[in-house]
This record gives structure tokens, sequence and C-alpha cells, in this order.
């Protein structure tokens, strides 16, 4: 299958979930540019995720005469470093290439590792996170149900306002009278995937997740209930509904905070906005803005398929091409919620953007305080809005 730039490879997909937990040490077999590729892609949302990846980097020497022996001096050299913690082995393109047996190399020096082969030839991101996932299967241990309590599926720690993100749907959770066991990938650690089986049931935002759920309730017997992302009031609610099973949900007045914005929020009304993002995200986030802040989403579209959508996928030129021809009526395109790849069409077009999915590499989120999701999200995702324009510099015309 053809590689496209802002899809990303399966590795990317596997690192993704991963690197969002605190147990497992990912060990990367490949060369230098693969390892930079993920690590670069986690630095501006967690830096501390860089002490979990490793890589075996293989060069020249390893492309001719196999690069097996490496891989095994790396397991060796991790398992005296990191100890007891789980070893997760990916395999990049260049050993799938070449023909590297990755799983005979585990099984002689290191029998309980995890191994996800991740070359970008045999999927795309989406599938390299969801077998990631399937890969703790064999670290969970059915056990007695723990009333009242819930997994939550489909985070990452490299998507922007993540931690935050997670915070706030615990809090949520909290607030409604149940118990959050993981957020899986979000600072989870092995004990919570251990008693994962033992909730009431699965929470899967926007099908990411959706195979290991699937596979939790075969083996296990645990049901799940498939949410779209919690972005805004409503959605908010839907997800509180899936997570207690009741329309009596909990909820949030966010009104006196907005309400001392009431004139600016009115002039976001049948603005051209473009979504840019993930499957989940670009579907929840395009009906926030248009059923909630009455915005005029002209351009809406996934850069990466997910288990409900698996064929959703738009290269990076097209997107450009889109954003370029979007009918916005006699406005012009005035925002744009996306990636980092779209910070120079946005320049191009003089659009405001906001980073709201993967790849973000250039916005730091540090506050778990300011989730974009929730019923704090509405409010920080408008402020956000708000605060680009008005502090844009109005060029003057003589």
């Amino acid at each position: 299958m053809p590689i496209e730039p802002l899809r990303g490879c399966k590795i990317f997909g596997a690192m993704k979930a991963f690197s969002g937990i605190r147990d497992i040490i990912s060990l990367m077999h490949g060369p230098i540019g693969c390892y930079y590729g993920a690590a670069y892609h986690q630095l501006a949302q967690d830096e501390s995720s860089l002490g979990v990846i490793t890589s075996s980097i293989t060069h020249d020497k390893e492309v001719v005469f196999g690069g097996e022996q490496k891989l095994g001096e790396l397991i060796e050299k991790a398992q005296f470093l990191y100890g007891d913690k789980k070893l997760a082995i990916l395999g990049c393109c260049v050993p799938a290439i070449i023909g590297d047996d990755i799983e005979a190399v585990k099984e002689e020096f290191a029998p309980d590792a995890l191994h996800v082969d991740g070359a970008g030839f045999k999927g795309e991101e989406w599938q390299g996170y969801e077998d990631a996932l399937l890969q703790l299967i064999g670290m969970m241990k059915k056990g007695e149900k723990k009333e009242r309590t819930v997994n939550i599926l489909g985070f990452d720690t490299v998507s922007p306002r993540a931690r935050a993100d997670a915070a706030e749907l615990k809090r949520l959770v909290a607030k409604s009278g149940w118990w959050t066991n993981t957020v899986l990938c979000v600072n989870a650690n092995s004990m919570q995937i251990e008693n994962m089986p033992n909730v009431e049931r699965n929470i899967v935002l926007g099908g990411y997740g959706l195979r290991l759920a699937e596979v939790m309730r075969e083996r296990f017997g645990t049901p799940y209930e498939i949410v779209e992302m919690p972005y805004g009031k409503y959605l908010t609610r839907e997800f509180l509904r899936k997570v207690t099973g009741s329309d009596a949900v909990y909820e949030e007045d966010i009104m006196p905070s907005l309400e001392r914005a009431y004139l600016f929020i009115q002039k976001m009304y049948e603005m051209p906005v473009a979504v840019i993002a993930d499957d989940a995200r670009a579907i929840a986030l395009s009906k926030f803005f248009e059923i909630e802040l009455g915005c005029e989403v002209v351009v809406s579209a996934a850069i990466s398929g997910s288990p409900l959508h698996p064929e959703k996928s738009v290269g990076l030129f097209e997107i450009d091409e889109l954003l370029k021809g979007a009918e916005t009526g006699c406005d012009r395109l005035r925002l744009i919620l996306g990636t980092t790849f779209q910070k120079r069409i946005a320049a191009e077009l003089d659009a405001a953007l906001i980073r709201v999915s993967y790849p973000s590499f250039d916005d730091v989120s540090l506050y778990d305080e300011a989730p974009y999701m929730g019923y704090r999200g509405e409010i920080v995702i408008i402020e956000k809005i708000l605060n680009l324009f008005l502090n844009k510099y109005s060029e003057e015309v003589w």
C-alpha cells in the first residue's frame, strides 16, 4: 500500500498507544529515522514519554547481513536498564523488508514481551494503534466485577490536550457517581490494564479501541458502548449517558462564563470553519461547531481512518486543495481546526489555526485543567477562538 505523509504508518500508531502506558518500554527495531520521527511527534505534548522509547538503530550492515543480533542485544540492554518493566518490540519497514524474524528473537530473549509488526507498508497509523491495544489482552486477568466502573478507550498522549481531556472525562465520570479504572492510553499502568475486564463496561470514543473492546467482550464478557468524542454540552451528555446507562446525567451550567463574552460569541455565527482531524474528532468537532456554536463547517476531512470508517482518509495535498476551494459564500474561510500540517495553508489563506488532532508538534499543552472536551472544554475552545481573532493584528489601510 502507498505511504502518505500525513497519515503516518503503523509504527506511529503503536507508539501512540504504548507511550501512554507507564510500565511499558518500547523497543523500535529499525533505522534512526523511524525513532526520530516517532519521538519528535511525541515531544511537544509529553517530553517524559521519550524515556520509554528506545531503538536498535539499524545501519547499512544490518540491512545487508540482517539485524536480528542487534535486536537481541537491544533487548538484553533494556532488560538490564529497565528491570521488570514490560517490553514492547515494534518492527519497522527495514526489518520487514530484509526478513528479520522478530518473533523468533522475542521468543529467545523476552518471551513475555509484546510485539507489533509496524511496517508502514502493512497498514496505516490507526491500525498500528489497534494492534498495539490488542497486545494488552495477555496482561488482563478476570476477577471480581467492580460496580459503577468503566474503562475509557481511544486516547493517546500525543494528541493536543489529551491529558487535560482525559482528566476532564474522569472528573465528569466521578461527578456522575462512577469510577474510571483507566483511560487508554493516557498515564495508564499495568495494574489498571490487569483489572480492565472487571468493569461494568468499556466506553469506546469514536471507535478507537473497538477491536480491543470486541475481544474483551468475547473473552471476558465485558460489554462496550461506542460514543462520539465529547466536545460541547450535547456530546458530553451523550458520553455520560453511555457511561451511566441513564438519561439523568450530571450537567454543569457554563453560561455564566460565556455570557461575559456574549457579543463576541455572536460574531461566530455562520463563520466558515474547516475541520481537519482524525475520523473521530472530525465528526464530533463538526457537530459541535455546527449545532452549538452555529458555525458553517465548509470542510470536514478525516486524515486518519478508524475501525468504524477504515476507508476515510484524505491525503495532505488533497486537504490543501479542499481548503483553497471551500465554498464560503460571501465570506472567506476564517478558522481551521486541524494539525501542524495545516500551518502553511492557514497562513496562505489568512485563517486562524487551532491544533486539535495529531500530529501537533508546535503547540504545547501543560495545564491539565484546560481541556477541549467536556463542559469545561467548551469554554476553553471558545476562549481560544476569541483570543486568536482579538490578538490578531489588523492591517491598517490608508
